[in-house]
């Protein structure tokens, strides 16, 4: 029970880490602009904001716009909005997200860009994901205890050399299940369909580019739990065919003479 605890806090761990730890990585903003609403969303607001100033047509400015934050430069220039943006879904940030008159410049490549002032983006705290924020932080914490606690007990049991390596065959089959339901289903499927808010669609994104190393952490502690529970299964069978044959013998012999 306390590798399992154990499991659940590294599971709720890496959960934190893909869905609610906001970064200004290029990377991550790469992946959220991959998001058509987002991207729609954000080229909407600056073509709006810049259309007049440049006189030309939002529509085609927004479809220019989408072009370049689509490739990594564009989305590096939005990395830091993308972040306090994903801060203010989960509800970390109170102050409004907006994009710089230097960055909007940037993007659309024209210096009278420079001219309008800073852009809002509509960007609501999901009260939901807020709630989900702070029980999966506190669990954590208490999960982690918890299995300090437990593990602590067991060992002043003194427990068998076969059943401690069980145990840990156990929770390392745990935390592969529990890499997966947190570190992935839940961010893919489960916060998006908390609201209806486009920004919604940041955390199936961030799933997605954390896929790689959840599968694969999520792999190695399948195989690790498999070669353990295996081995500790073999070791027991060897013991049992290595038992002399005259134990039995004599148990049946006192058995009968009673």
């Amino acid at each position: 029970m306390g590798g399992i605890c154990f499991a659940l806090a590294a599971g709720l761990w890496w959960m934190q880490r893909v869905a609610f730890t906001p970064t200004a990585s290029v990377d991550s903003a790469v992946a959220i602009l991959d998001d058509d609403a987002i991207r729609s969303e954000v080229a909407t607001v600056i073509a709006t904001s810049t259309a007049g100033a440049l006189s030309r047509s939002p529509t085609d400015l927004k479809e220019y716009i989408e072009g370049i934050i689509q490739i990594r430069g564009g989305a590096a220039l939005l990395a830091p909005t993308l972040r306090d943006a994903h801060q203010r879904v989960i509800g970390d940030r109170d102050d409004p997200v907006t994009i710089e008159a230097a960055v909007q410049m940037t993007i659309v490549r024209d210096e009278l860009a420079a001219l309008v002032p800073p852009v809002t983006l509509t960007v609501q705290t999901v009260t939901a994901l807020e709630v989900v924020h702070t029980i999966a932080w506190w669990l954590t914490i208490v999960a982690a205890g918890l299995g300090v606690l437990l593990v602590a007990a067991a060992i002043v049991f003194r427990p068998e050399r076969g059943e401690g390596m069980y145990a840990f065959g156990v929770s390392m089959g745990a935390l592969a299940v529990f890499l997966i339901v947190f570190g992935f289903l839940v961010p893919f499927a489960v916060l998006p369909a908390m609201s209806d808010s486009a920004w919604t669609g940041i955390f199936p994104r961030l799933a997605n580019e954390h896929r790689l190393v959840t599968l694969v952490a999520a792999a190695v502690s399948a195989g690790i739990c498999a070669a353990v529970l295996l081995r500790g299964g073999s070791q027991r069978q060897r013991r049992q065919w290595s038992t002399p044959l005259g134990v039995g013998r004599s148990h049946e012999q006192h058995s009968w003479s009673r």
